[in-house]
């Protein structure tokens, strides 16, 4: 059977763990060890999967405090942390004392300590899996350093030796505290923006050292002959913390979207969440748009947004090192779809102007249109104001989308009534239903494609809290 007559293998690269970490299982401790430097992407499934949401939500230390009272499971994960972070540097320190080294404990502590409070403290902000990663990490970093052990080792080095190895101790430090968030979320980007950085940051020697830890080679030379000897149409072994590209993928990638786009979409998401081999899917991404007939790219570009993991890959789609181009009707459909998830309406109708004669293309020229007249506008008196191209007649691709368009065009309306209203009871009425018509839009804001979703949540926010704030001062009560 040739290999593009077999299916095309749907891809599990999720954590094979269906239960929660036990306090009292040594072995899930080895596993919450193997999660922060060697899987990092685990630890935000973890939580989504065991543990509650909405600790970025609770802005005080109250509000955290009774978060944590109220997730056990997201508490006993802390409680595993503090205790890897403690004992883990005392296990290493102990090591290179058995080897010759000595040690200064108390540095040990004092290392164990700062690491663990800079670590949790300087990521708390961003959720309990970045803290997770950064706590144990900093913490073994500084207490071998603070031990003085990891000195006299780097020490015994001399010139370039010891630039690099401080520069791998760091940077592996860094790299892991970092990937939950910088990686498992943004992979794209992290990987492009990464190297600018540091380029300028450091000097070329450290530079290669620090860029080596985090793109953590030694994973990619452990997968490198799973990659090379096992057949190119069964699952094989992914990485979880290289960006060092694999060899093969990208094509493999392309070839999986060309025979089953459904599965190879996939397949992209599963890569871009559990991996760092974001740079192959790209290319292959950009390739296969690129061959993509005319009157299906649109479509498909708005299926790889509607479930896509990480909207920079659409950005990339559509980049080079110039920037976002509008150059070809790939790039043109990446860049429309791209610019409406970050709430710039006015730069989609530009790109999706390039692609309006394309199947769908005037639709989402449309609504990127529309968008941009609502985006721009806040006070009441600009609503009713507002003068908007009409729907198409035929709306097929973001029918939600539309839906939610029809009911802020019924607000310009009430709006408008208001405005001319000479009679405040029934302004009342029209207001209410105004307030409650943009209330619907978001609570129903699940069902709008992930493309435009946070832009009409924005403007419907927006002209609630705008248009409650005009009419309360008019002396207008909310009674919907």
């Amino acid at each position: 059977m040739s290999q593009n007559s077999q299916p095309v293998p749907r891809l599990d690269l999720a954590p094979k763990l269906s239960r929660p970490l036990s306090l009292w299982n040594p072995l899930d401790y080895l596993r919450l060890l193997y999660w922060v430097f060697f899987f990092p992407q685990a630890l935000p499934w973890y939580i989504d999967t065991f543990g509650g949401k909405g600790f970025k939500e609770a802005k005080t230390g109250l509000q955290r405090w009774e978060w944590l009272r109220q997730n056990p499971i997201q508490r006993q994960l802390i409680l595993q942390v503090l205790t890897l972070g403690v004992v883990l540097p005392i296990i290493l320190n102990g090591f290179l004392v058995q080897v010759g080294f000595a040690v200064n404990w108390w540095g040990v502590v004092w290392g164990v300590m700062f690491g663990l409070v800079f670590g949790v403290g300087s990521s708390v902000e961003l959720g309990v899996a970045l803290s997770v990663t950064s706590g144990v990490a900093w913490s073994v970093v500084w207490g071998l350093v603070f031990g003085g052990a990891l000195g006299q080792a780097l020490g015994q080095a001399s010139g370039v030796a010891l630039i690099v190895a401080s520069g791998v101790a760091f940077g592996v430090a860094f790299g892991v505290a970092w990937s939950v968030t910088l990686g498992a979320e943004s992979g794209v980007a992290l990987i492009v923006a990464s190297g600018v950085a540091l380029g300028v940051a450091f000097g070329w020697v450290y530079c290669v050292a620090f860029g080596l830890a985090i793109a953590r080679l030694e994973d990619w030379l452990f997968a490198l002959p799973f990659t090379l000897l096992q057949p190119r149409n069964q699952n094989r072994y992914f990485p979880h913390i290289t960006s060092i590209p694999l060899p093969y993928l990208s094509s493999q990638v392309a070839n999986w979207l060309r025979r089953d786009w459904e599965t190879g979409k996939h397949n992209i998401n599963q890569l871009l969440r559990f991996t760092f081999q974001s740079i192959p899917v790209v290319q292959a991404v950009n390739k296969v748009l690129a061959e993509t007939p005319p009157e299906l790219l649109i479509y498909r570009v708005a299926q790889l947004a509607d479930e896509l993991y990480d909207w920079n890959l659409l950005r990339f789609a559509s980049a080079s090192l110039s920037g976002i181009r509008l150059d070809t009707p790939a790039r043109a459909a990446a860049a429309g779809f791209w610019y409406l998830s970050v709430n710039k309406p006015k730069k989609a109708t530009e790109a999706f102007a390039v692609v309006r004669e394309l199947p769908y293309g005037e639709e989402m020229f449309t609504l990127a249109q529309i968008l941009a007249a609502f985006h721009t506008t806040k006070e009441p008196a600009q609503i009713a104001a507002l003068n908007v191209p009409d729907s198409p007649n035929q709306t097929f691709l973001h029918l939600t989308a539309w839906s939610a368009i029809a009911a802020l065009r019924r607000v310009i309306s009430d709006v408008q009534i208001i405005e001319q209203s000479a009679s405040k009871s029934a302004s009342v009425l029209v207001f209410n239903r105004a307030f409650v018509e943009l209330q619907d839009i978001l609570d129903g804001a699940e069902n709008i494609p992930q493309a435009e979703r946070k832009l009409i949540i924005n403007i419907a926010q927006t002209w609630r809290i705008n248009i409650a704030q005009t009419w309360q001062k008019s002396g207008l009560a909310i009674t919907g």
